[in-house]
């Protein structure tokens, strides 16, 4: 094959001419190249330096030539576009939970209902004693329970306890027929009621008792009334069974009680290191309370020291402020006051409204804290103290026939039965021990023994409590007697009887 190869090297020249007059060349000062810089060798024509610099030109076109992105008859591929990560939505803040406002007053749409031995049990029957006039308020709350004999009719009543009953409006009692007319002069109210043929279907000690409470817890429950005179039909002295109402009853008149004495029970912790005695930490508090749990009727209230030291305490009535119900929305017709050395670490009001117990507020000053019981009435109440952890409870109320002023019986609550149960309550008695015995119907002794209780002879109650066996061949009727026995001349002291049944 003939080539001709002059022809061929003017094509290839002419071709390096144009790469090198079009190529991209990044121009080096000469002076920083690697040719200026490394020194010539001694005796190097110049002639080669020019070839070797032609050579290097002449590389890098070709080069770039080579390296040039071919061109096709498709479209070029794109680059991937960057992903863009999508916007993570700001996390959603849930609404804050609205929070109820708690209750400043005392719930007055309340009616009593009657407690077998015990004073009566307030229940919430919305819409009664809401009106206008106390005059009204007071009639649509006796209205209740004087043409109602339950609360069926009222759907947002709450439950009657169990075991409460209306004793006025009872099963094959119709006679009672509402309110009349009703006045009210100062704390005192006047109200006359309809009775058919003047008779309320009522008899006996007990069922009397009952339903005077009801009548007159309910008409004082309005706030500012203290007393109530009840008349019937038109004015006449009302009468039930051998009961004749010719004054005006307080609570306290009819609670069930009798009559109590204001006490003030106080004391300061002893310290076995006094007098050179570290300065106390101060103690911060707690409080709760419970209603009918630790025994039948009774009302417990706890301050409890949480840490530090509680130093002294006080019970006492409360000041007058603290028992005007009209003025002081929260109060009721009674108050008790408990002062503890140290800080609540909750202070406030709290509304309870759970029969007897209506309120309670604390206030912290002063390094004490007093709390303010608010009750449905005057009842007696015994303060004692407990360790692990330091508490002053406070109870409050009973069965009446199971507590004096220095014995209360918890358990067992009258009526109980079996030949063994715990016989437990509280005492303040002669060198703390505390006497018990079982007698039958005819008082043949059929078991005895004492107990000492945490204290003695104080102001503080002390508690006690201890195991009862009855023999095999006790049974029928008896009675549990608990008392403690005089220093002087070895009698018995307040006696407390509770009639148990053993079968």
């Amino acid at each position: 094959m003939k080539t001709n190869e002059p022809r061929d090297d003017e094509i290839l020249g002419r071709a390096l001419s144009r790469a090198i007059e079009t190529a991209e060349v990044n121009e080096t000062p000469y002076d920083g190249s690697r040719i200026g810089i490394r020194p010539l060798k001694p005796g190097t024509p110049f002639w080669r330096v020019a070839a070797l610099a032609a050579s290097i030109v002449a590389a890098g076109a070709l080069g770039s030539m080579l390296l040039e992105r071919p061109a096709t008859d498709g479209p070029v591929a794109q680059q991937p576009t960057p992903t863009v990560a999508a916007r993570t939505p700001a996390a959603t803040v849930a609404p804050s939970p609205t929070l109820t406002p708690q209750p400043t007053a005392i719930d007055h749409q309340v009616v009593y209902f009657a407690r077998d031995g015990l004073p009566p049990v307030g229940v919430h029957v919305r819409g009664v004693g809401n009106q206008a006039t106390a005059v009204d308020r007071i009639s649509s709350r006796l209205s209740v329970i004087t043409l109602n004999p339950d609360l069926v009719k009222f759907p947002d009543a709450d439950p009657v306890p169990s075991g409460a009953v209306n004793a006025i409006k009872g099963t094959g009692r119709v006679n009672a027929q509402g309110v009349g007319a009703v006045r009210v002069s100062g704390d005192t109210a006047t109200v006359d009621l309809s009775v058919a043929s003047d008779d309320w279907q009522i008899n006996g000690a007990a069922q009397t008792l009952a339903a005077v409470q009801q009548l007159v817890y309910t008409a004082t429950e309005e706030p500012g009334i203290r007393r109530v005179l009840f008349t019937q039909n038109g004015g006449k002295q009302m009468r039930i069974d051998q009961m004749v109402l010719d004054k005006p009853l307080a609570r306290e008149d009819v609670s069930g009680y009798g009559p109590q004495q204001d006490e003030v029970v106080s004391e300061d912790q002893s310290r076995p290191c006094a007098p050179a005695c570290p300065s106390p930490s101060p103690a911060l508090l707690s409080n709760n309370y419970s209603v009918d749990s630790v025994a039948r009727g009774v009302a417990r209230f706890v301050v409890q020291v949480d840490s530090g030291d509680w130093q002294s305490f006080t019970v006492s009535k409360a000041g007058s402020d603290s028992m005007d119900d009209a003025k002081t929305p929260w109060t009721s017709k009674y108050a008790l006051e408990v002062k503890v050395k140290g800080t609540e670490v909750k202070p406030g009001l709290e509304i309870i409204d759970q029969s007897p117990l209506r309120a309670i507020q604390s206030v912290t000053a002063g390094g004490a804290t007093t709390y303010v019981l608010a009750l449905d009435d005057q009842r007696p109440w015994r303060a004692v103290l407990l360790t692990n952890p330091d508490r002053v409870v406070v109870d409050i109320g009973g069965d009446p026939s199971t507590i004096n002023r220095t014995i209360a019986v918890y358990s067992p609550k009258p009526g109980g039965s079996g030949r063994q149960f715990t016989l437990t309550g509280l005492s303040r008695t002669f060198e703390a021990t505390t006497a018990w015995r079982v007698v039958d119907s005819a008082r043949r002794l059929v078991a005895s023994g004492y107990t000492t209780a945490s204290r003695g002879t104080s102001p503080v109650w002390g508690t006690y409590q201890v195991s009862v066996q009855l023999p095999v061949s006790a049974s029928g009727n008896l009675t549990l007697e608990v008392y403690w026995s005089s220093a002087r001349d070895g009698s018995d002291v307040d006696v407390v009887q509770i009639p148990l049944t053993v079968r």
